[in-house]
């Protein structure tokens, strides 16, 4: 609200005076420490970033680099493991962290202590299910401050089904998808004269924006597990990624599910809410998303981010339809995981990660 306030009367003196650019008189204020801890158990090498807040009229687009402090992952045991600086502002863990085990965070920096909250490391996520239903979608064009605009969308949308087993029963949820469509160039191979014609294999990458996707149990209900949770939704028109020219060769969705434990949901909750919110009747309560982190040496120091250990894994679905047919030809899991690279093309002999309805893969 106070950047809108700024903005507004930043365009009134425009208007009153165009020669020169007016910066407005704000009080200046320390810049704080941020701490972006989130430690993944699957992997041996976990990386902690340090850096500084900017002002309102500073003139640098990154966030400056906090090096030289001392971080410590502790143990239930109090044994300290030492994250050293591998790059400014980057500190690296080299330490396997163990299901089930419990740390927290000691960060010494400018004669300041900081100590994070407890966190356990979950146990490995498991999707029961995952399952597409042809639907639509109402979606909202326009600035919050403009009159917006309603709009009808068809297409897929993914669902997973998350049982509780009595262990980890909060996820986040992140993923890339991967669009498949092949072009088509004529050339000519001697001794034929007739022109021949050969494919190009063309593929895209693209990832979720908004909101964190995160799943937990309803609230107020005693059923924990979690039923028809929405992972991604598929546009139908599918020629909105390529031209009309090129023929569809369906979706790779790579699914990447983190479990999470509980406080660490709560405070994505907090984030989405903040994500939101734009300033509207209907829009979400107005929350503070507070980090686990705090200042133990100096109470009036503050510190921005939050310490997360969640656990990983990682699965794999081919997905294909018509935009002329209300229904989805093919929803299968993908064993094999292939290395695909971002974006590129191919052309005359399909890459090894193309996948069809059909496609056989090794140790088959």
């Amino acid at each position: 609200m106070v950047k809108k306030l700024i903005y507004s009367l930043m365009l009134i003196l425009s208007v009153v005076a165009c020669e020169e650019i007016y910066r407005p008189d704000l009080e200046e204020v320390d810049a704080f420490l941020v701490v972006e801890a989130i430690l993944v158990s699957n992997q041996t090498y976990n990386n902690i970033y340090l850096y500084k807040t900017l002002g309102f009229n500073d003139d640098e687009k990154d966030y400056p680099s906090v090096t030289g402090a001392l971080i410590y992952l502790v143990d239930e045991n109090d044994n300290q493991i030492e994250c050293l600086e591998s790059a400014p502002g980057t500190y690296t863990l080299n330490h396997n962290l163990e299901t089930g085990a419990a740390y927290h965070l000691i960060i010494e920096y400018d004669g300041e202590k900081y100590e994070s909250g407890t966190q356990t490391v979950p146990e490995s996520p498991v999707t029961d299910s995952v399952y597409a239903e042809y639907t639509t979608r109402i979606v909202t064009t326009g600035a919050s401050s403009s009159t917006d605009k309603i709009e009808k969308e068809n297409g897929i949308q993914i669902y997973a089904d998350m049982n509780f087993n009595g262990g980890i029963n909060h996820y986040r949820f992140y993923a890339r998808k991967i669009i498949q469509y092949i072009d088509h160039y004529d050339t000519t191979i001697p001794p034929s004269p007739e022109p021949e014609t050969n494919p190009i294999y063309r593929w895209n990458s693209y990832y979720p924006t908004g909101i964190f996707n995160i799943a937990g149990p309803a609230e107020y209900s005693t059923d924990k597990n979690i039923a028809k949770h929405s992972l991604e939704f598929f546009e139908s028109n599918y020629n909105k990624y390529f031209p009309d020219t090129m023929l569809f060769g369906g979706w790779i969705y790579i699914i990447y599910q983190y479990g999470i434990n509980e406080d660490t949901y709560e405070f994505y909750s907090d984030l989405n809410s903040q994500l939101d919110a734009e300033g509207k009747i209907f829009d979400p309560i107005y929350i503070q998303a507070e980090g686990n982190i705090s200042c133990t040496s100096n109470d009036e120091k503050v510190v921005l981010g939050n310490f997360e250990i969640s656990s990983f894994s990682e699965s794999r679905f081919y997905l294909n339809y018509s935009k002329y047919r209300d229904s989805i030809s093919a929803l299968k899991n993908i064993p094999y995981f292939y290395n695909i690279p971002e974006d590129g093309y191919v052309k005359d002999i399909m890459p090894d990660f193309w996948e069809t309805r059909s496609k056989r893969y090794p140790d088959e």
